[in-house]
């Protein structure tokens, strides 16, 4: 009976464990017009959504600070068998810092050789995306015309693959891999446009036929939905637009029937997130300090909830939605803080207490934001 009790004891402690979420922003700090050394921020999430920043925290990413733009993809997550890395792009010296996550207290632990090459110093703003299967990672920067891919070691370490860097002809903001593996999508700002792309084997990429598919304007940010048939971009600029697209098995968009959608203000959009569920988008209206949440419906046409826009406390960015759909945060680019909403079954959105949240860096930065564990589309 002893042993049982300490097997059950030890049962919970793994349960407690597997269920700890956190939050992590990118700070890319930046001191006058100089690049500072950049930094990683964690939060341990608690019961009610309030945040609590970790022992430890913030963690130093041996690159430099910097950036112009509210990049909302500058921080991604990857799970190699049992352990789970941190990728934080270093604006100012163009490289990526690669990082062990403690999944019990959300402690950060440098992987080796990091940070690794991308495009080297000055740099831009750059956005990230993971594999579902944790393969590859993806990298791109806006001020360059091309994709970087990294093969994912067992011990988070990145390898560029061969025939990386991949040319894309346009300057590009905004990455999302399509659940079902197959296609990376890409915001291509510099021509009004999404680029799509095959991804095989081993990480190389080719044009779907048809790609660049127009957009409404500037893509900034990016995602797509379980079921890999629908895409949403949303768009800077003062018309605060929402494209989206139905995608055929082949990656090919196809514009829904009535958009673009707007976000329910004139200001531009920060950066989208998709509920794990799909029935909710949530967009941050950048210069109008709120957040909008949409409806989705099953041809991929977006519905204000009512309330929307949810007001803020200051300029939104970044926005991340927990694993469990219950929690929604978004980085306040001017402040360094980060903001809490918790998620209503309708899709409402309402603030967490103590809200906003410091990640105790005084400097201005651009910071984004990142849920740990990510949300998952179910295996089909």
């Amino acid at each position: 009976m002893k042993y049982l009790w300490l097997a059950f004891v030890s049962l919970l402690a793994s349960y407690s464990v597997a269920q700890s979420q956190f939050v992590y922003t990118n700070n890319n700090v930046i001191t006058g017009t100089a690049n500072s050394p950049n930094s990683v921020s964690a939060f341990l999430i608690a019961a009610d959504g309030s945040l609590t920043q970790t022992s430890g925290s913030p963690f130093n990413t041996g690159g430099k600070g910097g950036g112009n733009n509210i990049d909302p993809e500058e921080i991604a997550i990857a799970s190699r068998r049992n352990a789970s890395f941190l990728y934080a792009a270093n604006n100012g010296s163009g490289t990526i810092s690669a990082f062990a996550i403690n999944p019990s207290t959300g402690h950060l632990a440098h992987v080796p050789g990091s940070p690794f090459l991308a495009d080297g110093p000055p740099g831009g703003d750059y956005s990230l995306a993971v594999s579902p299967d944790d393969k590859f990672l993806f990298a791109t920067e806006d001020t360059a015309t091309v994709i970087h891919i990294y093969l994912i070691g067992l011990h988070g370490v990145l390898t560029e693959v061969p025939g990386s860097p991949f040319p894309t002809g346009a300057n590009s903001q905004g990455l999302k891999v399509t659940a079902n593996g197959k296609f990376l999508i890409v915001g291509e700002g510099s021509i009004d446009a999404v680029g799509v792309y095959s991804i095989s084997s081993t990480g190389i990429l080719a044009a779907v036929p048809g790609s660049p598919f127009a957009a409404s304007a500037t893509p900034y940010d990016v995602d797509a939905n379980c079921a890999s048939d629908l895409v949403f971009v949303a768009d800077s600029g003062s018309a605060a637009l929402i494209d989206a697209y139905s995608m055929a098995s082949t990656g090919a968009l196809t514009p829904v029937t009535g958009e673009p959608f707007s976000n329910g203000t004139t200001s531009t959009n920060g950066g989208l997130a998709l509920s794990p569920n799909n029935q909710f988008l949530f967009v941050t209206d950048t210069f109008s300090q709120d957040i909008s949440s949409f409806s989705v419906a099953p041809d991929g046409a977006l519905a204000q909830i009512p309330g929307s826009p949810f007001a803020t406390a200051n300029w939104t960015g970044g926005t991340s939605v927990t694993a469990d759909g219950k929690f929604l945060y978004t980085a306040f680019f001017t402040t360094e803080q980060v903001d809490g909403r918790q998620i209503g079954a309708n899709g409402t959105l309402a603030a967490v207490p103590g809200t906003p949240f410091s990640n105790e860096q005084s400097q201005l930065g651009v910071p984004t934001v990142i849920t740990f564990p990510r949300p998952v589309c179910p295996v089909k």
